[in-house]
């Protein structure tokens, strides 16, 4: 009796080529992962630049008066920040320049920078207005 010669395996042929997709597609896998985590870091990192440009922002004023002028500093060892302040013109419906009000206009822009090896940025721009009258009434109601 002749030995049958279709026995129930895969070739090698066939294994080779099965591994080869496993290995294209193990690769486009690990891309997708490797970008996707880039991509989380990278929305983690703007995401404390925003808290921190809010905290920035929100302080702006409180401490002191707001006044022209640029001022730098860092928040952590990781982010660091620049405050340019600058006055805003005002001007009524009719683009008249209005001066009898007791308010200044202060325009305040804060770029938060962080990384070593690429660096990035946020910039954060806001409106202040200040009483300009704010210290004679401090000092009338002490």
């Amino acid at each position: 009796m002749k030995p049958s010669r279709s026995q129930g395996g895969f070739t090698l042929i066939e294994v080779m080529a099965a591994f080869a997709v496993f290995a294209l597609l193990f690769g486009v896998v690990l891309q997708v992962l490797s970008t996707s985590m880039q991509n989380t870091r990278r929305a983690g990192d703007y995401t404390q630049a925003a808290l921190w440009a809010q905290t920035k922002l929100d302080s702006a004023g409180l401490e002191q008066m707001i006044e022209p002028g640029r001022t730098s500093g860092r928040f952590d060892d990781r982010f660091s920040w620049t405050l340019d302040v600058s006055e805003e013109m005002m001007f009524d419906a009719m683009g008249v320049d209005v001066v009898d009000l007791p308010i200044a206009l202060y325009r305040l822009e804060l770029v938060v920078e962080w990384g070593d090896e690429r660096p990035r940025e946020a910039v954060f721009t806001t409106l202040r207005s200040v009483d300009m009258h704010w210290e004679e009434r401090q000092r009338a109601g002490m």
